[in-house]
This record gives structure tokens, C-alpha cells and sequence, in this order.
């Protein structure tokens, strides 16, 4: 029996090496909703809103992307960023700027993100977190609606409204998320209720499908808002 003991401690220092190398990488990484940065501030069952939102000279853990998402930058902004196991790069978002990405499956990116600026840097990650991506309807054609990405995923629309121009939905099949890159002074209609808002910079509000909407612009200056539209 003492020999038995003997042995397992002779082996038990290499053992849990091995498991320091195996569990290392994983170490340090977060999904990206669990990231401090990445604060989510809506989620259901199709879409998960993250507001991210950090200052000059800040950088994000690692973190994991694994699904199709919307990036919106509301800043313009230098930023650099590393892929986990890669030399680093720095870019620069600019405010109003729209991508789409297929972070799933083999496109996972593990990476982190710092912001090099003198001013703070805001972006908002819509996760697409909904598995059937089959569209039943076309794109919108409506007036100051104008579809800037058509992809598998998700519809991406500007809409511009000028003072006391209005947009409405009519109890569309899917359902929408729209989203304000500045400040605006609105009259929202929703399944029959109305009410005020003064819209702020990455401000959004989600439309249920098969719910009539409607926004009416009472500012002086253009609102400027992005429309996102998913297949169900």
C-alpha cells in the first residue's frame, strides 16, 4: 500500500501540469456577454443586446464571440484589438458605421479589444442568437427606409425622418429592432398606445411581430436610426 502511495505522488506533479498546459487557453476568456465590458441590456429568444461602452487607455478580457452579429458604432473612435494567439492591429471605428459578421461555428473569434483614443468608445453587438434563418418576405420598400445589408441573418435599414415625418409597420410577420445613433425627440405608437420619447444615442426599442408601430420625428434635426429586421 505504501508503494501504491509512493507512485501516485510520483506521478501527480506531471498529471497536473499536463492539466496546467490542457486548461491554460482557457484561462483569461469569457463569452462575450460575460465580459464587463459588453453589458447586455435586452436579450429573448432571438436577439441579445450588448452596450459597450468603455474610456480611453481601457481594454476588454478576452472574450469569445459565437453567434451572427450586428456591430453599430456610435463613436468614431481609434481602437486597437488582438486575436487571441496573433500579433495585434489597430483600426478605427467610425460613428454611424453598420458590419455584420458570422461569428458562429468555425468563424468563433476569441479576442480582445483597447481603446487607444483620447475619447470613450461605444458600439452596440446585437447577438442573433435564433436558429432558422429562412426568410419568408422581401426586403422593405417603404419611403426613407433605405436597406444598406441583406444578408442570411439579418436586414440592415437607415431611416432618416425629417421633422414631422412618420414610418409605421402594419403587423409586419417578423419581428424588428430599431436603434438611435444621436439624440431625437419622438412620438412612438405601439399596438395602439402612444407615448413620448427622447431618444438618446443607442436608444432602441424591439417590435414584436405581428404588432402594428409607428414613429413620428417632432425635432427640429433629422433623426437618424438603424432598422434591423429578422427572418421570423
Amino acid at each position: 500500500m505504501h508503494k501504491y502511495r509512493h507512485s501516485f505522488k510520483s506521478y501527480f506533479p506531471a498529471y497536473f501540469i499536463f492539466l496546467l498546459l490542457v486548461q491554460t487557453p482557457l484561462w483569461g476568456q469569457v463569452l462575450v456577454h460575460q465580459e464587463p465590458r459588453h453589458r447586455p441590456v435586452f436579450e429573448n429568444k432571438e436577439i441579445r443586446i450588448l452596450d459597450v461602452l468603455f474610456p480611453p487607455g481601457d481594454t476588454t478580457q478576452y472574450h469569445v464571440h459565437t453567434t451572427p452579429s450586428v456591430f453599430i458604432n456610435f463613436t468614431t473612435t481609434a481602437v486597437g484589438s488582438q486575436v487571441m494567439g496573433k500579433e495585434k492591429t489597430n483600426s478605427e471605428s467610425r460613428a454611424g458605421d453598420i458590419l455584420v459578421e458570422d461569428l458562429s461555428g468555425s468563424n468563433t473569434r476569441t479576442h480582445r479589444v483597447w481603446n487607444r483614443d483620447n475619447a470613450v468608445f461605444h458600439v452596440m453587438d446585437v447577438e442573433l442568437l435564433y436558429q432558422d434563418f429562412d426568410w419568408e418576405v422581401p426586403p422593405l420598400d417603404l419611403s426613407d427606409l433605405k436597406l444598406e445589408i441583406d444578408t442570411t441573418w439579418v436586414r440592415v435599414y437607415r431611416l432618416n425622418l425629417s421633422e414631422g415625418k412618420q414610418f409605421q409597420l402594419e403587423k409586419p410577420k417578423q419581428s424588428f429592432l430599431l436603434v438611435s445613433l444621436q439624440d431625437a425627440s419622438v412620438e412612438i405608437e405601439s399596438n395602439g398606445k402612444s407615448q413620448t420619447q427622447n431618444l438618446k444615442q443607442g436608444s432602441f426599442i424591439t417590435i414584436p411581430r405581428k404588432k402594428s408601430f409607428s414613429i413620428n420625428h417632432s425635432g427640429k434635426q433629422p433623426a437618424q436610426l438603424v432598422l434591423l429586421e429578422f427572418p421570423k
